[in-house]
């Protein structure tokens, strides 16, 4: 069912909320994890750790490519952070990567199945947990670098397929052997499309109030509205028209001794 579920959200998230999905899969294998683990790090890789990155995608829906790209990208975290090990990267991988697409307590849910369904049973509810989970260490780590914007966490990746364009355009493929001149012709259109710049640069102007202003000035004609309703009404009940009129404002009355003498200079 969670399966499901989330597969549904991530289709109905907004675009700030997508990520950019591997076309290939990691391959993993514990002397892979090893190898990529930071030096210095005691940290046990097992087969049932695989097993839990291989099943990622079965047990949160979320793309089995993402999220393996993550555990390679984030285990530097191991190294800065005391007391977790390769399950409590994984969880906290899946669960940053949930709640960008659904509710904390649906993400935590899914994640901690078990430590969910006992809260159940002894009715109790999962919201200190969630605020607790939600602010540990790991978990900020992986949300903070989440928030860097793809253009920029690639950065180096564009530049080197950019030079292999241009490598493509001088005639030398990946490998060192000459290329035709369709694809040196392909080759320099895609990098001069690349690097040209805008002909057209366009600005985006939003011209009139802000929705702030518009919200205090109605704030403001709805309690003009109000004291007219409510001094005609008054009115009605044969009050007096300066009684009426009065606002009941209270004005400090501040002592001539309050005040100093500034000289102007003419």
């Amino acid at each position: 069912m969670a399966n499901k579920v989330t597969k549904r959200l991530l289709q109905e998230a907004h675009k700030g909320a997508r990520r950019t999905v591997p076309d290939a899969r990691q391959l993993v294998t514990v002397k892979k994890i090893q190898d990529l683990l930071p030096t210095k790090t005691n940290v046990a890789v097992t087969e049932e750790i695989v097993a839990l990155i291989n099943n990622m995608e079965t047990d949160t829906g979320l793309p089995q490519n993402l999220m393996e790209e993550d555990v390679m990208s984030y285990m530097h975290l191991l190294s800065g952070v005391k007391g977790i090990g390769m399950k409590d990267l994984i969880n906290a991988i899946k669960y940053c990567n949930l709640k960008k697409n659904m509710a904390n307590e649906k993400a935590w849910e899914i994640v901690f199945p078990e430590r969910y369904n006992k809260l159940i049973r002894e009715n109790r509810w999962n919201t200190s947990h969630v605020s607790m989970y939600n602010g540990s260490p790991l978990v900020v780590k992986i949300d903070t670098q989440m928030m860097t914007a793809v253009h920029i966490q690639y950065a180096p990746l564009f530049h080197k397929e950019l030079m292999r364009q241009v490598n493509l355009a001088d005639g030398v493929s990946s490998n060192g052997m000459p290329v035709s001149a369709n694809i040196q012709q392909v080759a320099s259109a895609k990098v001069l499309d690349i690097t040209m710049q805008p002909i057209e640069q366009k600005i985006d102007l939003k011209i009139g109030q802000s929705d702030g202003a518009k919200e205090a000035q109605q704030m403001m004609f709805n309690e003009m509205k109000s004291i007219a309703e409510r001094q005609k009404a008054l009115l009605a009940a044969g009050h007096k028209i300066e009684d009426v009129q009065k606002l009941d404002m209270k004005i400090e009355v501040v002592d001539d001794d309050d005040f100093i003498d500034i000289d102007e200079e003419e």
